[in-house]
């Protein structure tokens, strides 16, 4: 049983909240992907353009991390995932659970607000993979797929899952809810397609074909919804244009371009599908709809083969996805609500994807209890056209593939690394040292959004003030590793 620690507002709040609540997590889509914020990239998106010319549409919206799992975790229950084990890479193949039971998510949240939850799509936030014989195990060999899956996505508070789990790695399977749809009998082989593990699979998966249906049951599961007059939300955690790079039959050459140009054509046509189900169903108007993305792009997408047919999904930021730098995390965010947020509206101010917790609780109009959603702060006021105070005081906490932390703070970007922490050059101390670069980073953002001038040694007081501002956001909440401290930039407490 779930600890519940929501508690419904007034009925003036409620009435003032959306009935639904669509939120769709794209994999791997720095904001430069939208033509409407880049013209310049050369693809069109006129779904998600349409989306931006109906709603609000955010510049300097972030995901916590430059990788996957992190930012998931952060997305559902408003907390860093480096408050858990999880202070670097992601959640990896047969692991367990990161969200805690007792870790309140956007989908208790809804059912406090009597909504129905689905998760349709990718999880990678681990399992308890059942053992044959009893017990759990985390050796795919060991696994008894005929029994239910223990720490999915019901276990995190939805009432539906579908999904493949990780579209590139094993077990290539669909899982309703807690169940394998089948045994993977099958192996899926190693090197068939870039960025796919090679591990068990059910005979005859596609990988071409997982997009396409998770989006289908994206639209059924609201015309369902919607024909038994049950409020929901939806959260679509969606596999593209993230590896494998896998464009379905009727996208294949559409962008004239690359596979990768393809795929996220078909990316844009899928967030369509949504939108266009919830017109069909008549529930649009009454439905608040947030499409966002949980890291920057991929060079698993070719830039250098995107650029020569004319395609620039770049835009001047800094590095790519699993960077501490702005390519790394700053992300597309935009969110409809039709009579509430002004349509072609913008916004400047920084956000975070952690405050999709409090957002979701104050669209519902339910409170969480103490020591839920602590890095979370509603957007609802911004959506009004009114100012909000952030979680922290608004100061972000961004972190890369390999724990390289940053701290934005107004206009202000401290990197405790020397380089991107990540993937992109120079990427760990060793080359840093080779080029001469000091350990920390500090980027004026406002004159500076490329990060190409480093303010850190003719600024030592604004380094030593964000790092102060780091370490108070860091201990004003319980940290499950306290070990930790020996990777931050200052002592032990009390040494």
């Amino acid at each position: 049983m779930r600890a519940l620690l929501c508690l419904l507002l007034s009925s003036v709040a409620l009435a003032q909240s959306p009935k639904n609540v669509v939120v769709i997590l794209a994999d791997d889509m720095g904001l430069a992907s939208l033509h409407a914020e880049h013209p310049g990239s050369g693809l069109p998106t006129p779904n998600l353009d349409r989306l931006r010319s109906e709603g609000m549409s955010f510049s300097d919206a972030h995901s916590p991390s430059a990788v996957c799992s992190p930012t998931r975790y952060a997305l559902l229950t408003g907390r860093y995932s480096w408050r858990t084990r999880m202070k670097s890479g992601i959640v990896g193949k047969w692991q367990g659970p990161l969200i805690a039971e007792d870790r309140l998510t956007i989908a208790d949240l809804a059912g406090a607000a009597g909504r129905h939850s689905a998760c349709i799509g990718k999880w990678h936030l681990g399992w308890r993979w059942p053992k044959k014989g009893g017990g759990v195990t985390s050796k795919s060999a060991e696994i008894d797929y005929t029994q239910p899956i223990g720490g999915g996505a019901l276990e995190a508070g939805f009432d539906h899952y579908f999904g493949d789990d990780v579209p590139n790695w094993p077990p290539y399977v669909w899982i309703e809810d807690d169940r394998a749809l089948a045994v993977p009998e099958a192996t899926q082989p190693s090197g068939k397609v870039v960025g796919v593990s090679p591990g068990p699979m059910v005979e005859g998966w596609s990988l071409e074909a997982v997009l396409p249906e998770i989006t289908r049951r994206c639209v059924h599961y609201i015309r369902d919804r919607t024909k038994e007059e049950e409020p929901f939300l939806l959260y679509f955690s969606m596999t593209s244009p993230h590896t494998p790079i896998t464009p379905s039959e009727a996208f294949l050459g559409q962008s004239g371009v690359s596979l990768y140009a393809d795929f996220l054509l078909e990316t844009d046509w899928c967030v369509g599908q949504v939108m266009r189900a919830l017109e069909q169903f008549g529930v649009a108007d009454e439905t608040l709809v947030i499409f966002t993305c949980d890291n920057g792009t991929s060079p698993k997408a070719l830039f250098d083969e995107l650029k020569a047919g004319g395609v620039d999904l770049r835009a001047g930021w800094r590095g790519y996805k699993a960077d501490v730098w702005e390519g790394g995390h700053r992300v597309p965010f935009l969110a409809r609500w039709p009579g509430v947020i002004e349509p072609g509206s913008s916004c400047k101010v920084p956000i975070c994807l952690t405050d999709l917790f409090a957002t979701t609780a104050d669209a519902f109009g339910v409170e969480a209890g103490e020591g839920a959603g602590e890095d979370s702060a509603s957007l609802l006021p911004l959506f009004r056209g009114e100012e909000r105070v952030g979680a922290h005081g608004g100061a972000i906490i961004h972190h890369s593939s390999s724990g390289g932390f940053a701290l934005r703070d107004g206009k202000w970007k401290l990197c405790f690394c020397p380089g991107s922490a990540g993937w992109s050059y120079p990427n760990n101390t060793k080359e840093a040292e080779k080029l001469g670069l000091p350990p920390v980073q500090l980027y004026d953002m406002d004159s500076d959004p490329g990060e190409q001038k480093n303010l850190a040694t003719e600024m030592p007081e604004k380094v030593e003030e964000l790092t102060a501002r780091f370490r108070a956001i860091v201990e004003a909440h319980p940290n499950d590793a306290p070990t930790w401290w020996s990777r931050l930039p200052w002592p032990k407490p009390g040494s």
